[in-house]
């Protein structure tokens, strides 16, 4: 067998190997493999531990797109991916953004990224240049302000959060729906 087939072998066997770890491994499990040629042994193909991590995450086209095209169930997708860096359930900051934009459409969601109805400290509204932005800032938001205090939960967070005491019955409905 030449070297060069038995590189094309390797890489075969490698790929084999990454293409047979499953997703629950991925997340799960750190991948361990290396293959080492062994010109002048009994065997030429060797597989010795090598570490390989996969990692979960958005890719840049991914949030590129995603910044020209926040529908509402994209917005959705990625809550939900980025809602475990935060510890923040990410049904309930949809359902938040949901309820106070009008899913997603009023034009203070539209021009100014501000799904959730946030006032700015200056006064007015808040406002973000995009709306992985302003997504971001609202898991950011209620981590600090309601999380770590133990508000979390619709009905925990609606006497701070909301002026309407009927607030969290809507948040929790647009919850359970999704």
């Amino acid at each position: 067998m030449t070297i060069k087939k038995i590189l094309q072998l390797a890489l075969i066997l490698a790929t084999v190997f990454v293409a047979s770890t499953t997703a629950a491994q991925a997340q799960n499990e750190k991948s361990i493999t290396n293959i080492v040629l062994n010109k002048s042994g009994s065997q030429p193909l060797t597989i010795q531990p090598k570490k390989t991590e996969i990692v979960l995450g958005i890719s840049n086209a991914d949030m590129a797109e995603f910044n020209q095209n926040p529908t509402p169930e994209n917005i959705k997708r990625f809550m939900a991916t980025i809602a475990p860096e935060y510890g923040v359930d990410w049904k309930m900051v949809y359902a938040i953004g949901y309820h106070e934009s009008g899913n997603y459409g009023s034009s203070l969601a539209q021009r100014n990224h501000n799904y959730f109805g946030r006032k700015a400290s200056s006064g007015g509204y808040a406002s973000w240049s995009t709306p992985e932005e302003g997504i971001r800032n609202q898991f950011e938001y209620l981590k600090t302000r309601y999380f770590e205090r133990g508000m979390d939960t619709p009905a925990k967070i609606n006497p701070v959060y909301a002026e309407d005491s009927s607030w969290h019955y809507k948040v929790e409905a647009v919850m359970a729906s999704l």
